[in-house]
């Protein structure tokens, strides 16, 4: 590709003259080379030859600049954070407790004794001895439910992290 000097068109490389103004091409300026013959201008019609660019009127607004909206790639969806450690903090907190009152349940004759000698002398009505011991286990259960709960709300912090 060599540029007119004259109307600064784009002209082949084999052309000796331009195809815009017919200027001819400096062959010591450009490099030497095989010249092709270029078509003639006059063949080209007078509208190519004498096109003004199209003005928009001053009223109008300029067109609207299209913008092209890139969206961002679809990942596939994540596994939720801590889904391991929120199923056995939830198996904990279900199990130890059914196991911790199922323990209290079967070894009443054992444990029994102990805790109503620690609320009451050894003559103690048969029933607050009943109502020491539930309180007692409830009091248990709720407490080996602990390391459970724990571990759900661990899962949940790490959730929380990780959106951060």
């Amino acid at each position: 590709m060599w540029i007119c000097n004259r109307c600064q068109t784009a002209n082949k490389e084999g052309y000796t003259q331009c195809v815009e103004c017919s200027a001819p091409r400096n062959a010591r300026r450009f490099g030497a080379g095989r010249p092709v013959v270029a078509p003639s201008v006059q063949a080209a019609s007078p509208e190519r030859r004498m096109q003004q660019p199209e003005q928009a009127p001053q009223d109008a607004p300029p067109p609207p600049v299209s913008r092209r909206v890139v969206e961002p790639p679809v990942l596939p969806p994540r596994k939720p954070v801590g889904g391991f450690i929120r199923l056995v903090g939830i198996l904990l907190a279900a199990l130890l407790p059914i196991i911790t009152i199922l323990v209290a349940v079967l070894r009443y004759d054992v444990i029994s004794p102990v805790i109503i000698s620690l609320f009451f002398k050894p003559p103690a009505p048969e029933v607050l001895g009943y109502v020491a011991y539930g309180v007692m286990t409830f009091a248990a259960a709720l407490l080996v439910m602990a390391p459970g709960l724990a571990l759900v709300a661990l899962s949940r912090l790490m959730g929380l992290a990780r959106r951060r």
